[in-house]
């Protein structure tokens, strides 16, 4: 499957559940299964558009799969959702790290240590905002765990990034980015307010994350 047909069949199907659950708000609707099926195309994707599959690509396509469980379990409760996505980005952490530290920088680990201790001012500024809610959420502490370890995921892409010296290696990092500003929007519309076009803001940058992400399979080769 060539890049062009993956983006046509991942954005046809992500553009159709963005619309459909503009119009679908309650129970569960045919919606359902249209939302994870970008996740669960890009594991195709990674499957038929390497040649051999080595533990890059085997982490990568679980971590996608996960992903695409996760896109079901949100939709009966935010807390299973919420753990389905975590597995997904402690595999990518540790795909990204290991692959990292195969050739590992001092330019790579102060890359790692700078934007972990941005996104972790992040969190914390974050979590604030978020507790200033008529109504604080139990869930904060988990909120807080996942949005510590998907800021791994983004830090530990820079580190394979710039350890590997590949300059398409900014792509998936870019994803990492956009999974981190979808789930704040997420965070900020379950937990906080309502606000206009959550809902397609949210969508859209995480599809946008699970495609770019997925290119990972095409911007390294070990």
């Amino acid at each position: 499957m060539a890049l062009l047909e993956h983006g046509i069949i991942f954005w046809s199907f992500a553009i159709l559940y963005t619309l459909l659950e503009a119009k679908e708000k309650t129970g569960n609707t045919p919606s359902t299964i249209v939302k994870a099926v970008p996740a669960l195309s890009a594991v195709v994707f990674v499957l038929v558009v390497t040649s051999q599959i080595i533990l890059f690509h085997l982490l990568l396509i679980f971590a996608l799969f996960f992903c695409g469980l996760g896109d079901i379990a949100m939709e009966h409760s935010i807390l299973p959702g919420l753990g389905m996505f975590l597995i997904s980005h402690v595999l990518f952490v540790a795909n990204f790290m290991i692959h990292a530290f195969a050739r590992l920088t001092g330019y790579a680990i102060l890359g790692f240590v700078g934007a972990f201790i941005v996104l972790l001012i992040y969190v914390i500024l974050y979590h604030r905002y978020i507790n200033t809610a008529e109504k604080p959420t139990e869930l904060l502490p988990a909120v807080d765990l996942y949005a510590v370890i998907i800021s791994l995921t983004l830090s530990s892409s820079v580190m394979l990034w710039l350890s590997t010296g590949f300059i398409a290696g900014i792509i998936p990092v870019i994803g990492a980015i956009s999974f981190i500003i979808s789930d704040s929007f997420i965070g900020i519309r379950e937990f906080h307010h309502r606000f206009r076009y959550d809902e397609p803001m949210s969508m859209i940058t995480y599809y946008l994350a699970i495609f770019l992400l997925s290119t990972a399979a095409l911007v390294y080769s070990f």
